[in-house]
């Protein structure tokens, strides 16, 4: 008997094969996988998603947004779930989504859901560091869903209602030292082409103060200290990230254009 849930699981992909080898089978509840992959990447992780039985489309990553938005578009299943690859969800988020998709009016007749993320960084649960449990929008019906086109930090917006679903994704995406310092720089560049696209300049004083302003927000307002070591390494990360951003932009306004050399 085919117990799959009428689902079609959204995630982008680039070099991510080890993950995709974890994840792929804990989606096994879904009918339907849509991997959209970056053809820059590596093609094991192409391959190995299709051996898994996923729908691979392939497109070059230009932006969050839009590459959510496109493979929104080739969604098939009436609900869908949006998951990173670094993201697992527990059977408990499995059980209340069947619930929500089997007794629509039991949730008010909702177009989205929400669930809890819980973040791990290098081995160990982020309490803290305005690293806790998140509650995101992360699917509903697929008529009543868009996505806005961020290049980083994308929002999935619900054309209606939200209901809050049981369960938990646990977020895994920071599990090496290397994994930390590839998206510390990928997410500063992606934040300073946004800035720029914005009208937004920088100047040295952004460059001097932002950083330590974004640590002590994390470490000291955001109760960071109280993740030990982990919280302490994070913050340094988070400001290194914002001084990256904003070096960015200060040398695309040195240099009057907005791509590097």
């Amino acid at each position: 008997m085919n117990d799959r849930l009428p689902v079609s699981v959204l995630l982008l992909a680039r070099d991510e094969t080890r993950r995709l080898e974890r994840l792929l089978p804990a989606l096994s509840f879904a009918s339907e996988v849509v991997v959209v992959w970056d053809p820059r990447g590596d093609p094991a992780a192409r391959a190995l998603a299709e051996r898994l039985g996923a729908r691979v489309h392939e497109r070059e990553f230009d932006g969050f947004g839009a590459q959510r938005t496109f493979a929104l578009a080739h969604c098939s299943e009436p609900c869908v779930l949006w998951v990173d690859a670094d993201e697992f969800p527990d059977q408990e988020l499995v059980a209340a989504l069947r619930a929500w998709i089997a007794s629509p009016a039991a949730t008010g007749g909702s177009a989205g859901f929400s669930l809890t993320r819980r973040t791990w960084f290098l081995g160990r649960r982020i309490r803290h560091c305005g690293w806790g449990d998140e509650h995101l929008v992360r699917g509903g019906r697929r008529e009543k869903l868009t996505f806005d086109d961020a290049p980083v930090h994308e929002r999935l917006i619900v054309n209606g209602t939200v209901a809050p679903l049981a369960g938990t994704l646990e977020h895994h995406s920071y599990e090496e030292f290397a994994d930390c310092v590839d998206k510390m720089k990928r997410y500063a560049h992606a934040g300073a082409e946004r800035a720029w696209r914005d009208g937004r300049r920088a100047g040295a004083l952004d460059v001097l103060v932002r950083p330590p302003l974004r640590f002590l927000r994390q470490y000291v307002l955001q109760l960071g200290f109280l993740d030990g070591a982990h919280g302490l390494v994070l913050c340094g990360f988070a400001a290194a990230q914002v001084f990256l951003k904003y070096a960015e932009l200060w040398d695309r306004a040195r240099l009057g254009r907005g791509a590097r050399p």
